[in-house]
């Protein structure tokens, strides 16, 4: 009986693509039943070759027409042709795919970035989150001074509490990339957490309210006097365009 050094990765490889001769493959058939390092080899060597065919087969339908090759029997090679040029297609398409993300992300700017980053975490939050916080209004104003001293704009607590359609609980300090950011949360008379993140701003001018959707949540973003701002949570839009406006008009 061969052991697994008797089998060169060659003739494992050939016989993984049923291209070898009768006799030799019936001895690998032999030794994959009693020798486990003969089938680590073959695992190992397989790459999942089902799941590399059908990558590749799919790749066919986008790829460009394929150019003459020279005879193959010119060349000597350890592994069939065939199966180099798979491979080769699926660990290509591979690298493009980690390409096309990479340049996403680098084609984002800054303050779309932290928008996104504000966004996935307020997916996080349910209900349940803010409905313990009850704060006395002395203890909310103390917590809102220090956080507003963080991004050095002042919040004062009226502002914010005289909204109707929205129940203030808390303010909190969060970062992007080096920078303070303040999170003011609420909850709607529904009980669906709402979140107005302000940051300090990179650019200069104003804007004016823009509503789009995040995550599946509304939300609503504008800039004012040097600093950016980004409502959002629960799906009712008019809700967060018009507390939106009303924030961007008072603070």
């Amino acid at each position: 009986m061969n052991n697994s050094q008797e089998f060169s990765d060659e003739e494992l490889t050939a016989f993984l693509d049923g291209e070898f001769e009768h006799t030799r493959a019936e001895e690998i058939r032999q030794a994959l039943k009693n020798d486990s390092d003969v089938q680590a080899r073959i695992d190992i060597l397989s790459l999942n070759k089902p799941k590399i065919d059908a990558a590749f087969d799919q790749l066919l339908n986008v790829a460009p027409s394929m150019p003459d090759l020279p005879d193959a029997d010119r060349y000597e090679t350890s592994i069939p042709v065939a199966r180099c040029l798979k491979l080769i297609a699926v660990f290509s398409f591979v690298f493009l795919l980690a390409g096309l993300g990479a340049g996403y992300f680098a084609g984002q700017t800054k303050d779309e970035n932290w928008r996104e980053f504000v966004a996935t975490y307020q997916a996080l939050y349910i209900h349940a989150t803010l409905e313990g916080i009850d704060q006395k209004p002395d203890v909310a104003g103390i917590e809102l001074d220090r956080v507003s001293q963080a991004i050095g704009k002042k919040i004062d607590l009226p502002s914010l509490v005289q909204q109707k359609q929205l129940d203030y609980k808390r303010a909190q300090i969060l970062g992007f990339e080096g920078r303070p950011l303040m999170q003011l949360t609420f909850l709607t008379k529904l009980g669906e957490p709402i979140a107005l993140c302000i940051i300090r701003s990179e650019k200069l001018e104003n804007s004016k309210v823009v509503v789009s959707e995040m995550r599946g949540m509304q939300a609503a973003s504008w800039a004012k006097d040097g600093y950016e701002y980004l409502l959002i949570g629960g799906r009712d839009r008019a809700l967060i365009k018009n507390a939106a406006s009303e924030f961007a008009k008072n603070l």
